[in-house]
C-alpha cells in the first residue's frame, strides 16, 4: 500500500511539473505574449509608434486566423521614452514580470546597445531594427545569443549610398556631418568613407565633421563644407536632426545634394514642409509596389514613417512563424531565427548566423524627391 502511495505522489508531481513548465516547447495551449519596446515619446517617438502600429496590425492578422497553432497572440507595450535607464527597467518587467515569450525592440542604435548586455540574462529573444553591428556583440565581438535585427546594417546601408552617389549621381566631392553621441550615425560613417574610397574618391579629413547632439546651432557648424563647396554632404541622422541640418543648408544657400540614410524617407518630406529635390534616401521599400502602396495609402496619417511599419509588421510574422514551429522556448526561437528566411512586405529577409542581421542580398531601395514627392532611383542588389 505505501508503495503505491508513493508511486501515486510521484505521477502527481510529475503532472504537477508539466502543469507548471506547460509552456516549454509551445506545447500550452495559453496566449503567447509579445512585447514590444519603443520610444512612445520623446524625440524619435514618431518611429517607435510606426513600428509598434506594424506589430498591432500584425498581431491582429495572426489572431484574425486562429492565432499561432490555435494560441491567441497578446501584445504588452512599454515606452522606452527614448531614455537607456527606462529601456533597461521595461525590459526587465516585460521579461519578469509579464514574462513575455519575444520581443520586438526599439530601432535606435543606443537604446539597444543599453540593453545588450542584459539580453544575456535572460532567454527571451528580441528583434530590434537597430542597424549597427555594434548592437548585437560584446566587446570581443561575441554575439548576444538572444539578439536579432531585422534589416540591413548600417554596413550595408552605407557602402550603398556611397556607391549610388558616386557611380550614379555622379558626385566628386562630398562632406560628412554627423552626430558623435548617436550610435546609428557613426555607425553610417565609416561604411560610406570606406566604400568612397574604394571607389576612388576618398572624402578629405577636412570635410569630415562630427558634433554632439547637444550641440544646436547647426548653421555655425556645416558652414565649413558649404564653404568648402562639396558636391554633396553625408547626414545620416534621425529624422529631427535631418530636418534642422536640411533648414540650416537651404538657409546657407547650399546648392548641393544631401545624402540621407531611412530617416530621409516619408515622412521627412511632409515634416520639413519645403522643396526636398536635393536629398538622396535610402529605404527598405518600394513605394510603388502594388501592395506596399495601397497599404501606405490605407495607413494616412497613422504611420509617421511607414518603413517602420513595414519593418515591425514583418518582424512579427517573422517571429509567428518561427513560434508556429518550435514553439515558444526561448532557446528553441533564437536557433531557428539565426539563420530564417522569411519573404514579407520588406522583400526577403534572410537572418546570418554570423551577425545576427540579413545578409546582404536583403533588398534596400535609393530614392530622391521631386519637391515632396517621392522618386525611386534605384534597387541594391541589382537583380
Amino acid at each position: 500500500m505505501k508503495k503505491f502511495l508513493t508511486i501515486l505522489m510521484c505521477v502527481f508531481m510529475l503532472f504537477s511539473v508539466a502543469a507548471c513548465n506547460g509552456d516549454e516547447g509551445g506545447k500550452d495551449d495559453g496566449p503567447i505574449v509579445v512585447g514590444c519596446l519603443q520610444d512612445l515619446t520623446g524625440p524619435t517617438s514618431s518611429l517607435g509608434k510606426s513600428v509598434l502600429k506594424g506589430v498591432e496590425d500584425a498581431i491582429a492578422d495572426i489572431n484574425a486566423k486562429g492565432g499561432i497553432n490555435g494560441r491567441e497572440v497578446q501584445l504588452k507595450t512599454y515606452d522606452t521614452a527614448a531614455d537607456t535607464t527606462e529601456a533597461v527597467n521595461a525590459y526587465i518587467n516585460a521579461v519578469t514580470v509579464d514574462k513575455v515569450h519575444v520581443i520586438v525592440g526599439p530601432p535606435i542604435a543606443n537604446i539597444v546597445n543599453a540593453l545588450k548586455a542584459t539580453t544575456a540574462d535572460y532567454t527571451v529573444p528580441m528583434i530590434t531594427l537597430a542597424v549597427d553591428p555594434k548592437c548585437y556583440v560584446d566587446e570581443s565581438g561575441k554575439l548576444y545569443e538572444y539578439l536579432f535585427c531585422a534589416q540591413p546594417s548600417t554596413v550595408t546601408q552605407g557602402s550603398i549610398m556611397a556607391t549610388y552617389a558616386i557611380k550614379e549621381a555622379g558626385i566628386k566631392t562630398i562632406g560628412v556631418f554627423y552626430t558623435q553621441d548617436n550610435s546609428y550615425s557613426v555607425g553610417l560613417v565609416d561604411p560610406f568613407l570606406n566604400t568612397a574610397a574604394e571607389l576612388g574618391q576618398p572624402v578629405a579629413e577636412a570635410n569630415i565633421i562630427g558634433y554632439n547632439s547637444s550641440e544646436t546651432d547647426v548653421k555655425t557648424l556645416i558652414q565649413p563644407l558649404v564653404d568648402a563647396g562639396v558636391d554633396a554632404i553625408y547626414c545620416p541622422n534621425y529624422t529631427k536632426p535631418l530636418i534642422l541640418i536640411a533648414q540650416a543648408l537651404s538657409d546657407l544657400g547650399y546648392k548641393g545634394k544631401i545624402i540621407s540614410g531611412l530617416d530621409g524617407a516619408p515622412a521627412f518630406n511632409t515634416q520639413f514642409g519645403g522643396d526636398c529635390s536635393n536629398l538622396f534616401f535610402i529605404n527598405n521599400i518600394d513605394v510603388y509596389e502594388e501592395k506596399t502602396a495601397a497599404m501606405i495609402a490605407s495607413l494616412g496619417d497613422s504611420v509617421g514613417a511607414p518603413n517602420k511599419y513595414f519593418l515591425g509588421y514583418d518582424s512579427m510574422q517573422m517571429l509567428g512563424e518561427i513560434i508556429a514551429k518550435v514553439g515558444t522556448d526561448g532557446a528553441a526561437v533564437a536557433k531557428e531565427l539565426e539563420s530564417y528566411s522569411y519573404t514579407g512586405l520588406t522583400g526577403t529577409i534572410t537572418m546570418d548566423p554570423e551577425t545576427h542581421m540579413p545578409i546582404k542580398s536583403t533588398p534596400m531601395f535609393m530614392y530622391t524627391y521631386d519637391y515632396q514627392t517621392a522618386v525611386m532611383l534605384k534597387k541594391y542588389p541589382e537583380e
